[in-house]
């Protein structure tokens, strides 16, 4: 009998031990290398990436290493997360196509369904641009494309883009019918504005910065909320009238495999968050001509969240062309 309740009773103090396992196991992670996948090999998303790999390192002193998994528009490096233990020990960065991907398809990865959305590293608006001389505002862009004598088309990185349909909300936003011209690079969307095959550019304003900054590329307007801490002289789509179109632009964020530790969730938040109010990270950000978001996980699932309904309900309503 005395040999029963013993057993019962350490029986009970491990399954109580158990139950507190996940929050021990937070207290020391990670103690071993963290992977984090990407879907780019290089550019603005790649440096974002790398930034904040190196700077998690240094704060947690442990190795995070970023492996590139390009492929069908981020889709593979989010399905290898999606596919990992959520242990926290295989994360993902990946951009705000997510939320258009997930719009547009229930197979692709959604941000909220199938990870864990962590938070936000950087951010940039799209920027409409036009060769310098060919338009002095963007109310003269709509003068022109407005005119029934003309016809007037703007380029973007591809079909089912952030930057494509954008283009889609000024077109309906302002009555206009502008012509849809894809490139696949951010480099080719530029040399055509410049060598005049397109009339305007629909891109990110870290893509565009040095040809504006060197007066090559005029700025007529932004795609955010408030004007651009990097380019304030450039008005709002909101303040140009257009009140339809909503304040969207390109983001960077971390994510893991779905059912994570909340405890470790909220400790590479706090990471994150630290990292962001660093005097060395804030200058080199600025330095690319992108913003410090929200770091907040709360922030990013409202943000994945609230743009998967818009684009669902944009792209049914206009049945509006879509990615492979």
């Amino acid at each position: 009998m005395k040999k029963s309740i013993l057993k019962a009773a350490a029986l009970a103090m491990a399954g109580f031990a158990l139950s507190f396992a996940p929050a021990g196991y937070a207290q020391t992670y990670p103690n071993k290398p963290v992977k984090i996948v990407m879907p780019w090999n290089d550019g603005f998303p790649a440096n974002s990436t790398r930034l904040f790999s190196q700077e998690l390192a240094t704060r947690y002193k442990q190795a995070f290493v970023v492996e590139p998994k390009p492929g069908a528009g981020g889709e593979v490096a989010a399905k290898q997360v999606i596919a990992a233990p959520p242990d926290g020990y295989t994360l993902l960065v990946t951009g705000s196509s997510i939320t258009i991907r997930a719009a547009t398809n229930d197979k692709n990865a959604d941000g909220l369904r199938d990870l864990q959305p962590i938070a936000q590293i950087t951010t940039t608006p799209y920027v409409i641009v036009a060769k310098t001389g060919k338009f002095k505002t963007f109310q003269d862009f709509l003068a022109q494309a407005k005119s029934s004598q003309s016809k007037v088309n703007f380029a973007s990185a591809g079909v089912g883009t952030g930057m494509h349909y954008l283009g889609e909300l000024i077109n309906i936003s302002a009555g206009l019918q502008m012509m849809h011209i894809p490139y696949s690079t951010g480099s080719k969307q530029l040399a055509a504005v410049m060598g005049g095959d397109v009339d305007i550019a629909i891109i990110s304003l870290v893509t565009a910065w040095p040809q504006i900054k060197a007066g090559t590329m005029e700025a007529l307007a932004v795609s955010s909320g408030e004007r651009s801490v990097i380019a304030s002289n450039v008005p709002t789509l909101h303040e140009l009238g257009l009140k339809d179109v909503p304040a969207i632009g390109a983001w960077i964020a971390v994510f893991g495999p779905k059912d994570m530790d909340p405890a470790i969730v909220r400790s590479l938040s706090e990471r994150i968050t630290e990292i962001a109010k660093s005097t060395a990270t804030q200058e080199t950000v600025k330095g690319w001509a992108a913003e410090l978001p929200d770091t907040s996980t709360t922030a990013l699932t409202n943000v994945v969240r609230s743009e998967t309904s818009f684009w669902k309900k944009l792209i049914k309503e206009r049945n509006l062309p879509v990615a492979d």
